[in-house]
């Protein structure tokens, strides 16, 4: 399929190609969406933008889920048949190069990674030896929930644009990223799980304190987390407290109304 075709798919069969990529609907459904694309560049640019700013951490969790762990190519062929080709050549060859150790410690990192995330180790795993792929899984063991979800949406990115080439049939390989447009990648993704700034003070449009709980037994948004914002009255008086507001998560994990508008507290 070349470009011209791909700009002329009905919606609903373009959603359909793009999650062969991407296994996100809200994604696939606002990259549809904004066709026409002169060229495979502009494509990528509209995806990044789309995966990075507009796409919820619950459409991320989806996409995750649409991988078979790496070095499980058999689980693949029965579940994720739509990609099946794609996710084993994309793995196939780091799995050659694996010896037993290689294998059985592929296996327990990530039966300890979902333990501990609650989703699949996410990498993109093309070029990559199993050793490489293990290293890594290893080395990002320690990161925080916070900062691990952003690595796998970045890795995540990086699987959708080889997988968009692979669609259109581009010679050209997809674009790449520069170290430091990497940073500001993460950066980007950081700010979209991060609540928005406080609005200035003469113009105030939105509490100065808000929360977001994500539930990592389960890669979702945790409902209904109770919570209590205090004031510690006495610097280093760990008994005196006031307190200032309280509220429950709801369904995104967030809590918009500990304070009001415009509060301030010293």
């Amino acid at each position: 399929m070349d470009m011209s075709r791909f700009n002329d798919l009905a919606p609903e069969k373009a959603v359909e190609e793009i999650l062969r990529c991407c296994g996100s609907t809200q994604f696939a459904q606002k990259l549809a969406a904004a066709r026409p694309y002169g060229s495979f560049e502009e494509l990528i640019t509209a995806s990044r933008n789309i995966w990075k700013n507009e796409v919820c951490v619950t459409e991320w969790l989806a996409a995750f889920k649409a991988h078979p762990r790496i070095g499980d190519v058999d689980s693949l062929r029965k579940k994720f048949a739509t990609t099946a080709d794609w996710c084993e050549g994309e793995q196939s060859a780091a799995m050659r190069s694996a010896n037993e150790d290689v294998i059985n410690g592929l296996a327990q990192g990530n039966t300890d990674y979902e333990a501990k995330f609650g989703f699949i180790f996410i990498i993109c795993a093309t070029g990559k030896p199993a050793g490489v792929i293990l290293d890594a899984l290893r080395a990002r063991l320690p990161n925080s929930p916070h900062h691990e979800l952003k690595l796998a949406a970045l890795e995540q990115q990086k699987i959708t644009e080889i997988r968009l080439q692979k669609l259109l049939g581009c010679e050209a390989p997809p674009v790449t990223a520069t170290a430091a447009a990497a940073n500001r990648s993460l950066g980007t993704l950081g700010a979209h799980l991060s609540p928005a700034p406080a609005a200035a003070p003469t113009a105030p449009k939105r509490a100065p304190i808000t929360t977001h709980v994500l539930d990592i037994s389960i890669g979702r948004p945790a409902e209904g987390i109770p919570v209590t914002l205090e004031k510690m009255m006495v610097p280093g008086d760990a008994t005196t407290f006031e307190h200032i507001g309280k509220g429950v998560t709801d369904a995104d994990g967030r809590i918009g109304t500990l304070l009001e508008p415009g509060s301030t507290r010293q």
